[in-house]
């Protein structure tokens, strides 16, 4: 398949064995001050759409509870820069999960949950416009992905009891606001079903939007394209690999949290959570995806053997036109949860799985975000404790190419 060749083309030049010989991290940068008593920060949106960068800039969105009561906030630093604005918040009434996506002309794009809404607004060096609804009441896990000046969102959303995963077209005006085009369903007809954490992807062959789904009476991961950027939408395909049927109370291995980033220009990456290896918890799996994410190659397991006998959480991906692409995740193998990375390495297989020195060691490290820029830099962003029930803090990172 195409997507074979275009990674394996960029690793036999940067990617030997491990991932850690591909990029070398700079010192850590905090994005958030030190953890006060009481007060929570959290990167779990759908598909973990936490970090994204222009030529000139980085951002990083989050929910905290810091008033009192769950709301967005987004800082940004200037690549040449060592420091992190102070958090602007974004949401009002009660918010939750989170995107973000980058714009031409350093600009970017907010999006999230508020009291049972979707609502969106731009970033820009002025400061932030004016926020637009996209979905009234029974919406959630919104996730964003940018291709060019255009921007799409998808979402979850209830209506007269029946689920839909939704899919915007959105844009920018000559006035800089931003404007709603089309609002579709991936699926004209309802479920009665649960659809949870649509995850969204766009390049140049089209537009992919996969999700969990539960029509079959477990959990599936379910994928579609749109060839014409989300004006229609193709019958939704299975993503993750069917291993268990043996009764009512056993029908699928166990999948999670699906993350898309498009590579290339016409690939995209998908990986998620999956319990197909029995009582040993969720492993981290993947699949490469060509034409847009029309046609996906088979499920692959992303870490290695060191990390075989422990469960996996979070993952997250990135990639970038140039056909670099990555997955992150936090496992506790060292006793403590550390940030894990692997790529392709030059066999056309995922790399020994590698963890960040900043990203790793006493505490807990978790719940990684990441973005890949034109230039082959590693942006990784992720949450810090003390121990698991202590208040955290936000770090960033960025690796340079070697």
């Amino acid at each position: 398949m195409k997507f074979r060749v275009a990674a394996l083309c960029l690793v036999l030049v940067a990617l030997p064995s491990q991932a850690t010989e591909r990029w070398k991290f700079d010192t850590k940068l905090a994005v958030t001050g030190d953890p006060v008593s009481g007060v929570y920060p959290h990167l779990d949106g759908a598909g973990r759409k936490h970090l994204a960068v222009t030529s000139q800039s980085v951002a990083a969105i989050w929910e905290d509870n810091r008033s009192g009561k769950p709301q967005v906030y987004v800082a940004r630093k200037a690549n040449d820069r060592d420091r992190f604005s102070t958090a602007m918040q974004v949401s009002r009434g009660e918010a939750y999960e989170p995107a973000i996506a980058s714009l031409p002309q350093n600009r970017f794009v907010l999006a999230w949950e508020q009291d049972g809404a979707i609502h969106a607004r731009i970033l820009t060096d002025s400061g932030l416009g004016m926020p637009v609804e996209l979905a009234s009441m029974g919406a959630s896990h919104v996730s964003l992905a940018s291709f060019g000046e255009r921007i799409f969102a998808s979402w979850r959303e209830q209506q007269n009891r029946l689920w839909f995963v939704k899919v915007a077209a959105l844009s920018v005006t000559a006035a800089g606001k931003l404007g709603v085009e089309s609002i579709v369903p991936v699926e004209v007809a309802g479920l009665e079903t649960q659809v949870l954490f649509p995850s969204i992807a766009v390049n140049d062959a089209g537009l992919c939007v996969a999700w969990e789904d539960r029509r079959a009476g477990h959990t599936r991961l379910l994928v579609s394209q749109s060839p014409d950027q989300a004006q229609s939408f193709g019958e939704p395909q299975h993503l993750n690999e069917f291993l268990s049927n043996r009764n009512q109370y056993d029908q699928g291995n166990g999948v999670t949290r699906v993350s898309l980033a498009p590579f290339a220009q016409d690939e995209i990456l998908a990986a998620w959570m999956d319990k197909r290896r029995g009582g040993l918890g969720y492993g981290i799996f993947a699949a490469l995806g060509s034409d847009g994410g029309a046609i996906f190659g088979p499920n692959e397991k992303v870490h290695g053997e060191a990390g075989d006998r422990q469960p996996h959480y979070n993952p997250a991906v990135s990639g970038n036109p140039n056909g670099d692409f990555v997955v992150a995740w936090d496992d506790f193998r060292r006793g403590d949860s550390d940030i894990w990375l692997s790529a392709y390495n030059e066999d056309d297989e995922w790399s020994q799985d590698f963890s960040p020195a900043i990203a790793s060691g006493a505490g807990e490290q978790s719940h990684p975000a990441i973005a890949l820029d034109d230039q082959g830099r590693l942006h990784l962003l992720w949450m810090e404790r003390g121990d698991i029930d202590a208040p955290g803090r936000l770090w960033y990172g960025r690796a340079m190419p070697r």
